[in-house]
């Protein structure tokens, strides 16, 4: 979820002017069965709610209703249907949405997708300058040699997919990688002079970084994208 410094000061100012209205509120009003706690949570699942609204994440959509349905269950009228038949409905509808609705990608990508039995294991080498891997229920490695990558995209359900970039040289100042990760686990092998931003989304999911950047290139590689119940780990070689 992306939340810029001046928005996440709003937010939090929102929750403190939130819970200072409810203290006054309760005293004056009766609020059964309604915390502090709960109200404070529900600002933030609406926060994170519209956040997905306007990232298009689905995750970051339907998980957020289904953590205040369970809040605010005897409220709405909701109890017998909390907490697991909720979770699980955000949990489907979550890969469902996901699995149909892809976002868009303006590049034009070399489509560089494992072929033939895609539960079982696949390596292969591929060149070309914009590439494209597609991995789903199984594993897949990716060894990239180009004497100009430009750009990278990822996308992994359900599988594990390693990326090598050991092989390959950035031309211009930097090259970009777009990962689109769901119930899986993305590695990307990257060489320790590059230098390497990454600014991904991340839903019930980790990122983690292992080795040492060194950064002593004047290439650039920015890590892009996504990842929903699974890892993303930037491995420096």
């Amino acid at each position: 979820m992306r939340m810029s410094r001046n928005s996440g000061k709003i937010l939090w100012g929102l929750l403190f002017l939130l819970g200072a209205v409810y203290l006054i509120a309760s005293k004056i009003w009766s609020l059964p069965g309604i915390s502090v706690f709960n109200v404070i949570l529900g600002v933030f699942c609406v926060w994170v709610l519209i956040e997905g609204i306007r990232h298009v994440n689905f995750w970051e959509i339907l998980f957020p209703i289904a953590f205040i349905c369970i809040l605010f269950s005897p409220q709405l009228g909701l109890s017998a249907f909390t907490p697991w038949p909720v979770l699980g409905a955000a949990l489907l509808g979550s890969i469902g949405l996901s699995m149909i609705f892809k976002p868009k990608k303006h590049h034009e990508w070399t489509d560089a997708s494992t072929h033939g039995n895609s539960f079982g294991s696949n390596s292969e080498q591929c060149d070309g300058e914009n590439l494209r891997f597609d991995n789903s229920f199984g594993e897949s490695i990716k060894y990239i040699n180009t004497d100009n990558l430009c750009s990278v995209s990822v996308d992994n359900s359900f599988g594990a997919t390693s990326v090598y970039f050991d092989n390959a040289i950035i031309q211009g100042e930097s090259a970009t990688v777009h990962i689109d990760n769901s119930f899986g686990e993305v590695s990307l092998y990257v060489p320790r002079a590059w230098k390497v931003d990454v600014n991904v989304d991340k839903a019930f999911g980790g990122i983690n970084m292992r080795g040492r950047m060194e950064g002593t290139s004047t290439h650039r590689l920015i890590v892009t994208g996504e990842t929903n119940f699974g890892a993303l780990t930037i491995v420096f070689i």
